[in-house]
């Protein structure tokens, strides 16, 4: 398989300013990608859930304006897409979904067609092995910790539209086979070993605290942090009040950050400043 013989389904791509995790306020390139099992009930992208056919891709210019392409694109053509999104000097891409991890060829691909910039992973953190396939391909991993209260059940591509746009002719390979956790206990062992796999990279650990949880239920993902990943830095992200979801209050935002650090972790609070800002 070569380069040109991979594809992936890119939703859109932009120039913004990082607004979550490790590199906060960082002008990158956003490249979303479609198509993510999992339910997760404060996601503020619920439109990248699936992969349709006839999909379009929005790619923003430099200095304004936007085109539609079709979706399906080679690493070749998203990191054309990259450049021209860029408004000056090359910038780092973070790579967004969606999960990215359902398109494990695409990612290694994409590689060498956007060096010499950096490149950044976020994932929702439900596919470990998958994960291991592509982790020296980044230079940044944001590894999502969710608590499977936040959790519905997954829905997996296969179960879509995706089996009918297959084909070796359009190069649009299947997703990633390592299906979605589907538990409790099918969670922890994915968290786990995801973390133990950004243990020793450039990687940042993020939770989002919404509403209607207590500040408890979030400490058996605090305990795995503490013991497979200790210098790991974990963001606390407040829930942004969108699509049903509520904002946390804010002395149980106070009283999560306390138990992290009675663990040894260090931490952060930060809101979605991309949200703040009003930007995408």
């Amino acid at each position: 398989m070569t380069l040109l013989e991979v594809a992936a389904p890119v939703m859109e791509v932009f120039a913004s300013i990082q607004g979550e995790g490790r590199y906060v306020g960082e002008p990158q390139v956003f490249l979303r990608l479609s198509g993510c099992p999992l339910r997760c009930a404060w996601c503020d992208t619920p439109h990248s859930w699936t992969v349709r056919a006839g999909a379009t891709a929005r790619v923003a210019r430099a200095h304004g304006g936007a085109a539609r392409e079709d979706a399906w694109a080679t690493p070749f053509q998203a990191a054309v897409w990259v450049a021209a999104t860029e408004p000056g000097e090359p910038r780092t891409v973070s790579v967004t979904g969606g999960e990215p991890l359902m398109w494990p060829e695409f990612l290694r691909a994409l590689r060498p067609m956007l060096a010499p910039r950096r490149l950044h992973l976020e994932t929702g953190g439900g596919h470990p092995e998958t994960l291991a396939r592509v982790l020296d391909t980044f230079d940044h991993v944001s590894l999502d910790l969710k608590l499977p209260l936040d959790l519905g059940p997954p829905v997996e591509l296969t179960e879509g539209a995706l089996p009918a746009l297959v084909s070796p002719a359009t190069g649009i390979q299947p997703p990633t086979t390592e299906p979605a956790p589907r538990d409790e206990a099918e969670w922890t062992l994915a968290r786990r070993r995801c973390l133990q796999l950004v243990a020793d990279h450039d990687a940042c650990a993020k939770i989002v605290v919404a509403a209607g949880r207590a500040a408890l239920d979030f400490e058996p993902l605090l305990e795995d942090v503490a013991r497979c990943a200790p210098s790991l830095t974990v963001f606390f992200a407040p829930a942004t009040p969108m699509n049903g979801v509520a904002a946390p209050d804010v002395e149980t935002v106070i009283e999560v950050a306390e138990l992290a650090r009675e663990l040894g972790l260090t931490t952060r609070v930060l809101p979605q400043v991309h949200r703040l800002l009003r930007i995408p």
